[in-house]
């Protein structure tokens, strides 16, 4: 059909969000999560993992289902089947972390809850939401939260230094007087700016130059008649 030949093209033709490698890296994640998963640390998952918003805005579907076999797996590793009694609480769960945790890593999430299974967070023989989102605002204040301050200072350094190089080179070519405003002479005149000790000699010395013309041709003139 016309109608839904033209929206599958405008759908083709919408630019992707993710870079190759992110699009690669999200693939592996929903096809072989294990595999993919396997030897990730919070710095790589940081550093090389796909931001959740950006995963969700890609291939929420899939995305969500991901999340939803893995927090269903980690129901059943911490005995959790009363809190968690229905597949509607497994999507609650999943719809709170995409809402509250849109700018961590899909590979972070993921983490959390292998962390979760390895007991390195305290559930006090509780587990229910808030206490799963708790453990993710722990992992994000461990880990996550350093990371990004790291990287802000990389980043701020980065540009005070190209600043700096910057005024190093406007100093430079201040020394060469290769920065200096450039002078028109009309009629042997230069254009005055005001405030300038050069301009003032220049103009003066045009004044007499002028002067001296002037008594020339007078003389001349005279010399005729």
């Amino acid at each position: 059909m016309p109608g839904k030949t033209s929206i599958q093209s405008v759908k083709s033709a919408t630019p992707s969000a993710l870079s190759l490698t992110e699009t690669q890296r999200l693939n592996g994640l929903l096809n072989n999560t294990r595999e993919t998963m396997q030897g990730v640390v919070p710095s790589t998952a940081y550093s090389q993992g796909v931001t959740l918003c950006k995963a969700l805005r890609e291939r929420k579907p899939q995305v969500k289902v991901l999340l939803l076999a893995e927090l269903e797996r980690l129901t059943r590793h911490v005995n959790a089947t009363r809190t968690f009694q229905t597949q509607t609480d497994l999507q609650d769960a999943v719809d709170d972390i995409c809402e509250l945790f849109p700018s961590m890593k899909l590979e972070e999430v993921l983490l959390v809850f292998k962390h979760i299974r390895q007991g390195r967070y305290q559930l006090y023989g509780n587990f229910t939401t808030n206490v799963l989102l708790e453990c993710m605002r722990q992992y994000e204040m461990d880990n996550t939260v350093t990371m990004r301050e790291q990287e802000h200072a990389e980043r701020k350094k980065t540009i005070e230094t190209a600043s700096l190089d910057v005024r190093r080179l406007i100093d430079d070519l201040n020394k060469d007087g290769k920065l200096r405003n450039s002078r028109k002479l009309l009629d042997r005149k230069y254009i005055p700016y005001p405030n300038d000790k050069e301009d003032v000699t220049s103009t003066q010395q045009a004044a007499q130059e002028t002067q001296q013309e002037t008594r020339t041709e007078t003389n001349k003139a005279r010399a005729k008649s």
